[in-house]
């Protein structure tokens, strides 16, 4: 059996090596950071579609955010800081802390026409709003004008929460769909720019 041990020296691949350990760990930090910021967007743009957001900026929305990747650290990530999000993400069942949640009683969320913190239960209560017991014991806040009596809100111990946001699923996607063709393109880029 025989064993061939080749080393080439010469400038270019004392520069190949140097691009290696230094500059490949840029090339895919770049990346990482690149698509976690896709990532970012592509969340952001379903929360749009998928949830009713009352405040006009700022909010749910803005809250996904993202940290990027180093040389020396290479993952990035796509997070938020939104207490409500990992329900939102998994789905299950929202506890009252204390008192009761209020469960708008609308069927579907483009009924409700208000996109102001003035929809909200207090508010309704501050006004000329009124909590309520129905036949059954059930609470609920309820408003009168003139002969229109309509239930706004239902008051309970806990709420069935759907899944909806699909964070996890859309990162994971694009990471997918996105990482080896954006790695490609930076790393030529690098290389293009230290042959020239």
């Amino acid at each position: 059996m025989a064993i061939i041990s080749l080393q080439i020296k010469s400038k270019a691949s004392e520069e190949l090596a140097a691009i290696a350990s230094k500059h490949i760990p840029f090339a895919v930090a770049k990346t990482l950071t690149q698509v976690a910021q896709q990532s970012q967007q592509e969340v952001r743009k379903s929360i749009k579609e998928k949830f009713f957001i009352r405040k006009k900026s700022g909010g749910f929305e803005s809250s996904i955010r993202i940290k990027p990747a180093t040389k020396t650290k290479l993952t990035s990530e796509v997070y938020t800081m939104a207490a409500f999000a990992a329900l939102q993400q998994t789905g299950g069942v929202k506890q009252a802390k204390d008192g009761r949640l209020a469960i708008p009683s609308y069927q579907a969320i483009s009924q409700v026409k208000k996109r102001t913190d003035s929809n909200s239960p207090s508010s309704y209560l501050a006004g000329d709003a009124f909590k309520i017991k129905t036949k059954s014991g059930a609470e609920a806040i309820a408003q009168r004008k003139g002969k229109e009596f309509k239930i706004l809100f239902f008051l309970r111990k806990s709420a069935d929460i759907d899944k909806r946001l699909d964070m996890i699923e859309i990162t994971t996607n694009t990471v997918k769909d996105r990482f080896d063709a954006q790695l490609k393109g930076n790393v030529s880029e690098l290389l293009n720019q230290k042959v020239l």
